[in-house]
This record gives C-alpha cells, sequence and structure tokens, in this order.
C-alpha cells in the first residue's frame, strides 16, 4: 500500500479563512487558534487520501 501525499500547509501564510476546512471532503482539517490568531491544521493525516482539494480551495496559497 502506497501512501498518498497529504497538504503541507504553511500557517505563516496562512489566514484562517476556513475555505481548506470546508473544501475537505474528510473534514481532516480544522482552524487552530494560538493568540489573535487563526491557521488550518490538518489534524487527521493518517486519513487524508491525498485529493487535494484544500489546495485548490485556499485563496493565498499557503497549502501545497
Amino acid at each position: 500500500m502506497t501512501k498518498t501525499r497529504e497538504p503541507d500547509i504553511d500557517a505563516t501564510r496562512c489566514t484562517g479563512c476556513g475555505r481548506c476546512v470546508a473544501a475537505c471532503p474528510g473534514r481532516l482539517l480544522t482552524l487552530e487558534v494560538v493568540g489573535y490568531r487563526k491557521y488550518a491544521l490538518l489534524v487527521r493525516p493518517r486519513y487524508c487520501d491525498g485529493c487535494l482539494a484544500c489546495v485548490a480551495a485556499c485563496p493565498v496559497r499557503a497549502i501545497s
């Protein structure tokens, strides 16, 4: 069994808009709050099938 590539989230570029969270069909992303800043976080990477819908949904290209 080969592992598909999971998305790499650049927390410094992420604006916390939530579009990637809404786009994920497996609901594997969430928004993490640190201080006064939000950013996306892949909470269950082992279940990610690598569809990369989150990459297409990100308006600031914080996910690759």
